[in-house]
């Protein structure tokens, strides 16, 4: 799982629920054929090396031991999968929106990362 050891580098371990990282997951290998997902952890540690800053800015004011709670639209930031959220977010946003809907997943997440993502530019 590539998403764990760049999340950890920013904060600190997960208290979401391993279930719905894997539906997340689910909808991010959505956004991606069988070719891009054989190559998206490299990916995903470009992002975060272009993006550290950003990141760090993002995780100290939203995730883990923040002010912020684990609940409502932030609990995202929350998860691993966070990582590659934004990156899809960042590279393909339209499709994710799409996979997201489809997954049937809780729009306040994806909002909560967007506003996070936008607040730490």
């Amino acid at each position: 799982m590539a998403v764990t050891p760049l999340y950890l580098s920013f904060t600190d371990v997960s208290d979401l629920d391993p279930e719905v990282t894997e539906q997340v997951l689910r909808a991010l290998l959505g956004t991606m054929s069988s070719r891009q997902r054989a190559g998206y952890a490299g990916r995903l540690a470009e992002f975060t090396s272009v993006h550290r800053t950003r990141l760090e800015r993002l995780y100290a004011e939203y995730g883990p031991g923040s002010p912020i709670a684990i609940h409502g639209r932030y609990s995202l930031i929350h998860s691993p999968t966070s990582v590659a959220v934004l990156e899809r977010l960042a590279t393909a946003s339209a499709d994710l929106h799409e996979e997201w809907d489809a997954a049937e997943l809780p729009p306040a997440w994806l909002d909560g990362l967007t506003t996070a993502w936008e607040a730490s530019a």
